[in-house]
């Protein structure tokens, strides 16, 4: 299994980075369905409504079989 997360940096009203966060997405049974996901965020699903801009980025984790 592969767990996509999204990160997320936070930055002040003067676009100063004040920190970062992150949110797991969704579970997926392989990297390719993972990688899949995380470059087609808003072509639908559970990802589709966030409006994806800079300082969010997608990585896809080994969560174990």
């Amino acid at each position: 299994m592969y767990t996509l997360i999204m990160i997320i940096g936070i930055v002040s009203g003067s676009g100063s980075p004040v920190g970062v966060t992150s949110q797991t997405v969704g579970k997926f049974g392989s990297l390719d369905a993972c990688k899949r996901a995380a470059e087609e965020p808003i072509t639908g699903g559970t990802i589709s409504e966030l409006n994806l801009s800079r300082g969010i980025y997608w990585y896809c984790v080994y969560s174990g079989s």
